[in-house]
């Protein structure tokens, strides 16, 4: 608890006035809507049964959205669909060099002439997981098979 003379200093305290002389009636930014009109409607309602099955209660809920602030071009994260080829080759030959993920999305993004958005480390990483399967399946190496059974395999070949 606050002493007493502090208390009396937080009472005698002027708020802080604005340019125009107004008070500050906030001291942060928040991107709450300011009415129950402006909120977005969307809202899912589940349950759990007495099978552990859980399921959607149709009548609650609702899938329609609005009222959602347009987002950057620059904040839109990029899937691999958005690669171009020569971008994928880029990606499994820095990969194939130990080049981490995260300096791989940084080498990537720089590349790009125009900003429209960034690639998760993650993406790429599922992205070359899914290369080095495919290409392995090629090799007839199926994923069950152990680490030794890969390594003989890979140098039979």
């Amino acid at each position: 608890m606050a002493s007493k003379s502090k208390k009396q200093a937080m009472i005698k305290k002027k708020p802080q006035l604005h340019k125009n002389g107004l008070p500050l009636a906030r001291q942060c930014v928040s991107q709450r809507a300011s009415s129950s009109y402006q909120k977005c409607p969307m809202q899912l309602v589940i349950y759990l049964s007495l099978s552990d099955h859980w399921f959607l209660h149709s009548h609650s809920s609702n899938l329609l959205h609005k009222n959602h602030p347009k987002l950057d071009l620059e904040a839109r994260l990029l899937s691999q669909k958005d690669l171009s080829d020569q971008d994928k080759k880029l990606l499994c030959l820095l990969y194939n060099v130990n080049v981490p993920p995260m300096t791989i999305s940084k080498v990537l993004s720089t590349l790009k002439d125009h900003d429209v958005g960034s690639i998760l480390p993650k993406t790429i990483f599922n992205y070359t997981e899914k290369e080095q399967n495919a290409i392995d399946l090629a090799n007839k190496i199926l994923p069950t098979c152990s680490d030794t059974e890969k390594t003989l395999k890979l140098l039979h070949l």
